[in-house]
């Protein structure tokens, strides 16, 4: 099991809706944004049955259960890596809905007013699915700069597809580290395989804050924001969550984020 420090509540910023340079502030000097429940939830809801059904066929939900519940079935899960090479994995990315709600009204509306500019969005979107007690996977403390290459002003948004108590394996951010530059980072256990280790985030002296997240809520953070994935300590629920990054077009960006994640190195 990773390092589950204790959490400190991410602060709401609905109250700022309506004051886009106030907003944009406080992405500047706290690294993200917290929203509650600003998302089509009916629409979340189709992707999470979307891809449940595509894990149902692969038999890691319980059949007996109903499908929205996310009951896992008990079946051996792949590691990270494995998981993210898998057929199951490449349909889930292929998944029209899912791949469409990147560009739809509100997150188009609000990243292209935060960033004050002509938005650019990622083809390297990411469906996740986090199976219970599996630590080994979870994703380390890392930046997405790391990863994302090209300008570190690219934005992550990550969204709970269905309620995502902390018990069940959410994201932590730790405020203010969009200030810090990149840090160094180490292979480490988990998704990803590279991470910024939990003793150098210790004497760094900031909180990680999370939350219970509820369908509907988004949580955003500048590509040196130092985050990290919650283990999924539930006794049989599957944890579904979607990632879209946006940046300002013409900004740099490196090709792979023109791409769909993994490519290359999919199962045949």
């Amino acid at each position: 099991m990773s390092t589950q420090q204790p959490m400190q509540q991410l602060e709401e910023a609905n109250a700022w809706l309506s004051d886009l340079p106030a907003l944009r502030r406080k992405l500047s000097d706290e690294g993200y944004l917290f929203f509650r429940g600003i998302l089509d939830k009916e629409e979340l809801r189709r992707i999470r049955a979307d891809m449940l059904e595509l894990a149902s066929e692969y038999g890691y939900l319980k059949a007996s259960a109903p499908l929205e519940e996310g009951i896992y079935s008990g079946r051996e899960y792949p590691a990270s890596a494995q998981f993210e090479t898998s057929a199951l994995y490449r349909r889930i990315l292929d998944l029209p809905r899912f791949n469409a709600f990147g560009r739809g009204p509100v997150l188009s509306l609000l990243m292209s007013g935060l960033l004050d500019a002509e938005l650019l969005e990622h083809r390297r979107r990411i469906g996740r699915i986090t199976f219970p007690g599996s630590f080994k996977n979870t994703t380390p403390p890392h930046q997405d700069f790391f990863y994302i290459k090209g300008t570190p002003d690219t934005y992550t948004c990550w969204i709970p597809a269905g309620d995502c108590p902390e018990e069940l394996g959410g994201l932590a951010v730790m405020p203010g580290t969009n200030k810090l530059g990149m840090l160094e980072h180490l292979p480490m256990q988990g998704t990803g395989g590279h991470g910024v280790p939990h003793e150098q985030c210790e004497q760094l002296g900031r909180p990680w804050l999370s939350t219970d997240y509820r369908i509907g809520d988004i949580l955003l953070f500048h590509g040196h924001t130092l985050h990290k994935a919650l283990d999924n300590r539930s006794k049989d629920r599957m944890r579904v969550s979607l990632e879209y990054r946006y940046q300002r077009r013409g900004d740099q960006i490196d090709p792979g984020s023109m791409e769909f994640h993994m490519k290359g190195a999919f199962e045949s």
